[in-house]
Parts: C-alpha cells; structure tokens; sequence
C-alpha cells in the first residue's frame, strides 16, 4: 500500500470513528437527549533555561491552544470529545514551532434497545518515546517526543436467558500510529464470547470465555493470541467466594523464551466484607510460568485506597489502546468522584502521565508485570494522594523488530526493563477561588541487560487562581532532573509558566 492510500485510508477510519462518536445526532434526534458545546481557549508562556534538556539553550514558548468539548447524553446513547490544538511558537528556534493535536472521544450508542451496541473512541496524545532518551514533562521540551494516534469501534450483542444466564459476543477493531520513523503501526481485530451464570445460580456459579486477537504490525510477522476458559465460582458466605479457572492458550508468536501455548488455569477469591471494600485474589500457571491477579479497594469519608497487580502478554499498541494508564487516569477519577472537592483534586496542573509507567515505543512482545497502589486523603482544605507503581516489561520476541526503531545497542537495552516510582500530589485550598498545588515525582529505570540506572526526578509548585466563573489563571514552576551512572546522560532543567483558562 503506498502512503498516500495509507494516509487516505487512515483518514477514512479516523473520521469514521468520530462520525460514531458525534453522529449519534443523526440516529437518534437532538429531543432525545442532551447536548453541550463548549469553546475554550487556553494561553500559555512558558519559560526554560534548558530546551532541549541535556544541551544548554534557554527559550521562551508560547502557546495557543483552542479547543472545544461536546457532551452528549440520551436514552441510548452517550457522547463526550475534548479536542484541543495545542499551538507552540518558539521565540529563538523557530524549527520547533508546530502544531500539535490532542482528542479524547468516546462513545455508547444502543442500536436495538438491550440488545446491540455500539462503542468508539479516538484517542490523539504526545508522550514521551523512549526510556533511554531525557524524560519531557509535555510538549514544551520538544525532544523525545512522538504523537500516538489510537481509535478503536466495537460492536456487540448482549442477551439475557431469563435468570439462568447472560452472553455477550463483542467484536473490536483498533489502530495504533506513532509519528516519526521505525514504529511499525498496529491494527487489531479481536473476537471476544462470554456466557455467564445468572441469579438462578446461587451457591454455584459457572462462566464460559472465549477471544481470539489478530495483530497485524507493518512489516512484520502477525501475531494471533487465542484463549479459551472456563470459570466455577463457589460462593461459602454472602460476602466470599472462592473462584477458578482453566482453560488453554494457543499464540501464534515466535518467542525467543520457550513454548508461546500451553494449559491454563487460576485460584483465588472474591471478598466484601463491608459495601465499602472489595479484596480479590488470583493465581495460577501460564505458558510463561507463575500468574497472579489481585485487587484492593476501600473507601472511607476522607480517605479513598486503591491496590492493583497484573500481568500478560502484551505490545505497544494494545497498552495504547486499552492499557493500563488509561485504566489508571479512569480508575482515579472513579476513586475520587464521591470526594467532596474532587474537581480540585483532579485538575492540579499536573502532568499525570509523567507521574505514571512509560508505554515506550517498541514493535516487540512483552510480558508486562504492573503493580499500583494509590491513597487519597481529603480535608475540609487540603488534599494529598501518594501514588506508587512498580513496572516490568521482558521482551518475548527478537531484538531485531526494534532495530529501525532504535538500533541494535538500544533494542539489547530495552529487552528487559523495570520502572519503580510514584508521586506525592499535595492541593492546599487557600480561600474559595485561590489554591497551592505541590507535587515530587520520583522514577527509577533499570536496564537489566546493562548496568545502566537513571533516577528521574519532577518537582512542581503552582498558584491558581479562579479569575472569574469562566476564566482561571495559573503561575507554575517546574525543575526536572535525571541522574544516571550513564556517562552523559545527566541533565537538570528548570521552568517557569503561566497560563489562563477560558470557558465560553
């Protein structure tokens, strides 16, 4: 396929995912629902004694960024996008200047009432590209920075047999492109079939699972990853279950650490002892060894806790797609929306992405291994949330996908890393329209094949002001820093910015 029919062909998908997600107007009518249009425009100058981080070079940036949010909500469908074009002018390296775009899109539509459904989404963002590059706080320092473009439609059926079982049969087609050179984008096609017990199945209950996923990467080899369960839940108390499974996998992938197929199965359980904590254990054999699942929630007046581990078979694509920072970023807003204040928790002016696991680039498979945990804690005036994580990626397919990428040095660097960090984000309301923000992050990158260790430090400190019901100003001051045993990798930046929000 040539690019421009691959650019067009893109195009087409993309636009058809946002026809999805704002066509809604065109299935059902405007009286069927609620519709918001919103206008904004955010202005930013920014100032940094070190553009390009590990070389000298101060810079004043400014940005202006238009954007719009539209909210739809009806009987059968729900609509939010946030679009933002983020506009950056550089005083003295005109080369950098750009124009960069952001959008988060989804959508619910249902077709037949309880019956078919559809759901889109479209995800445009900047991040940083690779671990062994200097680690921007966001688009200002222009280096090591790619745009990831993400959209994903699935269809799906549901059905209820009375009070004996429920099923759901789901298709789901995604992309994943990465600007610049030597990512190979992704496109999936995933099958999914569930049938689960219902009510009738009191003390003993049953579920049948399925899914079948084909990787199509530019270039390479198609991965195809097929599962096959079956689950028995055994209920002892009201609030306690022992659960199982097993099953078999079949992969398709060449990997470079053993057989990619095998028997599977788990063990564990399910525990609420109040309506306020959920507990749920899990752990078994996969075709790569040990498996473990577990999960903690609990909430109190003040206080929110979360505790998460996870691991599987994964690429680049699927974490963008549906990975476990967007799982994060929702599972935080989720935590906290019952708090009183949550708006001023959740809109910090903190670059939450910095604070999180890296999904570097790579075109390999991996075995990814997450654990997360996170505490809020809410005052009449003050609100701090600690967040931890420890992230490992081992590589299950050959160095030499990533060679266009990064090169053969760096493709040996990246097959086996470990990130090991978190943050301390304090909010400090000083009167109703006036607030302190203050936040440390804290990252260490270890690169296993080497003796290579990198300790990325983020210090944050803002003022922000609500100037008027529509209009918010901030003034912010950001120092990042990274110190390695790598010769030359040191660097230590500082940033001064200001900022106003406008509603319309």
């Amino acid at each position: 396929m040539s690019s421009s029919n691959r650019n067009n062909y893109r195009c087409g998908f993309f636009f058809l995912v946002i026809f999805l997600i704002t066509g809604n107007l065109l299935v059902f009518p405007v009286a069927a629902g609620d519709w918001r249009v919103e206008p904004r425009l955010n202005i930013i100058e920014s100032y940094t004694d070190r553009l390009r981080l590990r070389e000298g070079g101060s810079e004043f940036i400014t940005q202006i960024n238009p954007g719009v949010q539209v909210i739809g909500e009806g009987r059968r469908f729900n609509t939010n996008l946030n679009y933002m074009m983020n506009n950056l002018i550089y005083a003295n390296n005109s080369e950098f200047s750009r124009i960069r775009h952001l959008l988060n899109a989804n959508a619910t539509a249902e077709l037949i009432e309880d019956r078919f459904f559809v759901d889109g989404r479209a995800l445009i963002s900047q991040q940083n590209a690779f671990l062994f590059e200097p680690q921007a706080v966001d688009n200002v320092n222009p280096i090591n920075r790619r745009s990831i473009s993400r959209y994903s439609i699935s269809p799906y059926f549901r059905h209820r047999f009375k009070d004996l079982a429920s099923a759901e049969l789901r298709y789901v087609y995604g992309e994943v492109h990465a600007s610049g050179r030597g990512f190979f984008d992704n496109t999936s096609d995933s099958a999914i079939a569930s049938v689960n017990s219902g009510s009738a199945f009191r003390t003993l209950g049953w579920g049948l699972n399925y899914s079948h996923t084909q990787i199509h990467r530019d270039q390479l080899r198609t991965i195809q990853l097929e599962r096959s369960t079956g689950l028995l839940r055994y209920r002892l108390t009201p609030q306690f279950d022992l659960i199982a499974t097993g099953g078999y996998e079949r992969n398709s992938f060449i990997s470079i650490r053993g057989k990619s197929s095998s028997p599977t199965w788990t063990a564990g359980f399910s525990w609420v002892p109040t309506e306020r904590t959920e507990i749920d254990f899990a752990a078994g054999q996969r075709f790569f060894g040990d498996t473990y699942l577990a999960s903690f929630n609990h909430r109190t007046r003040r206080t929110t806790w979360s505790l998460r581990y996870n691991e599987d078979i994964t690429t680049f694509g699927q974490q963008a797609l549906f990975g476990s920072s967007l799982a994060t970023a929702a599972s935080l807003s989720q935590l906290l929306s019952g708090m009183q204040n949550s708006d001023a928790i959740l809109n910090q002016g903190i670059p939450f992405a910095f604070s999180d696991p890296n999904n570097f680039l790579t075109n390999r498979l991996f075995l990814q291994k997450r654990l997360e945990g996170i505490l809020a804690i809410n005052g009449r005036k003050n609100t701090v949330i600690f967040r931890g994580f420890n992230m490992s990626r081992r590589a299950y397919t050959g160095d030499e996908e990533d060679i266009s990428l990064i090169g053969a040095a760096n493709a040996l660097l990246m097959r086996n890393t470990i990130q090991t960090g978190g943050n301390v984000s304090w909010n400090h309301r000083l009167t109703a329209r006036t607030s302190a923000n203050f936040n440390f992050s804290y990252m260490k990158i270890d690169f296993l094949t080497s003796d290579r260790l990198d300790d990325s430090l983020l210090f944050m400190f803002s003022l922000n002001k609500q100037i008027t019901p529509n209009v918010n100003g901030m003034i912010g001051y950001f120092h990042n820093r990274r110190d390695s045993n790598q010769r030359g990798a040191d660097f230590s930046s500082n940033t001064i910015t200001a900022s106003l929000n406008m509603n319309f």
